[in-house]
C-alpha cells in the first residue's frame, strides 16, 4: 500500500518540473534609407520555448495595404537558440487579423555563445526595392534589455 501511494507523488513531482528557459536574450535594431537604425524590439533572458516575439519592421500606416515586412524570433530553450527570420507577410482573416508569411528574406540562428558574449550581427534584406538593415546584439544572462529614451536629444 505504501508503494502505491508513492507512485502518484512521483508522477506529480515529474509533472511539476520547470520548463527550460533561454539563458540569453537578443536586442534588435532596424533601419532603412528613410530612417536611421533604431530600436525595434528586445527579448530579455529567460524566455520559454513557444514565446515567439514578432513585429512589423517596415514603415507603414494603419490601413495601408499589404504586403509588409515582419521579423520574428522563436526561442528554443531545449537547444538554447533563437531562430530569427525576416519575411514578407500578407494580412489574412482568421477570427481576427493574422499575418501570413509569404516569402522569407533572411533566417538566422543565434546560440548561447553569441548571446553570452554580447555578440553582434548585422544583415540587409531587400523589401520592395528598399534595403533594410537589421542589427542583432546578444544579451548575457546577467544583463537586461537596454533602456532607450523616447527623446534622444
Amino acid at each position: 500500500m505504501k508503494k502505491a501511494s508513492l507512485l502518484p507523488l512521483v508522477l506529480l513531482l515529474g509533472a511539476c518540473h520547470e520548463e527550460p528557459a533561454m539563458t540569453f536574450g537578443l536586442n534588435f535594431r532596424v533601419g532603412d534609407s528613410t530612417r536611421p537604425v533604431e530600436q525595434a524590439s528586445c527579448i530579455p533572458p529567460g524566455a520559454n520555448s513557444g514565446e515567439t516575439t514578432g513585429s512589423s519592421i517596415d514603415n507603414w500606416e494603419i490601413g495601408e495595404p499589404p504586403p509588409h515586412l515582419f521579423m520574428d524570433a522563436e526561442p528554443d530553450a531545449e537547444d538554447d537558440v533563437y531562430r530569427v527570420r525576416v519575411y514578407v507577410a500578407y494580412e489574412i482573416e482568421k477570427g481576427g487579423i493574422w499575418w501570413e508569411p509569404s516569402e522569407i528574406l533572411a533566417e538566422r540562428v543565434y546560440d548561447v555563445t553569441f548571446g553570452e558574449s554580447g555578440g553582434q550581427d548585422s544583415f540587409v534584406v531587400d523589401f520592395e526595392g528598399e534595403p533594410y538593415t537589421v542589427e542583432v546584439v546578444g544579451i548575457p544572462a546577467h544583463a537586461s534589455c537596454p533602456s532607450y529614451d523616447s527623446d534622444p536629444a
